[in-house]
């Protein structure tokens, strides 16, 4: 269970620009934040993208308009650390599959 809100986080904002960010600049920017990468909370997650999302988009030279950072924002906290996604669904139901062949 642990580092699901990071990783999440970190593949998201990937998504939404299209690129990979620097994973130890997003690491540190938590940290700084008062968060813990390997222990993130949904409050600590909240805060981050309230204060400095701005931060590491102006810091990978990336922007996002306000309906695509809205949407953003929305698929982050949306996200339950507790229940898989759909990815990790399908990707379990295929292994199960084969592995039944």
């Amino acid at each position: 269970m642990k580092r699901r809100y990071f990783e999440h986080l970190y593949t998201e904002i990937c998504v939404a620009l299209d690129r990979r960010i620097s994973r130890y600049e997003l690491w540190l920017l938590l940290w700084e934040g008062g968060g813990d990468p390997d222990e993130l909370t949904h409050a600590q997650t909240r805060y981050f993208l309230e204060n400095n999302l701005s931060v590491i988009l102006a810091e990978e030279g990336s922007t996002l308009g306000i309906r695509a950072r809205r949407r953003l924002e929305s698929k982050i906290l949306r996200f339950d650390p507790q229940r898989p996604t759909p990815e990790e669904w399908l990707a379990n139901a295929f292994d199960h599959e084969e592995n039944a062949a």
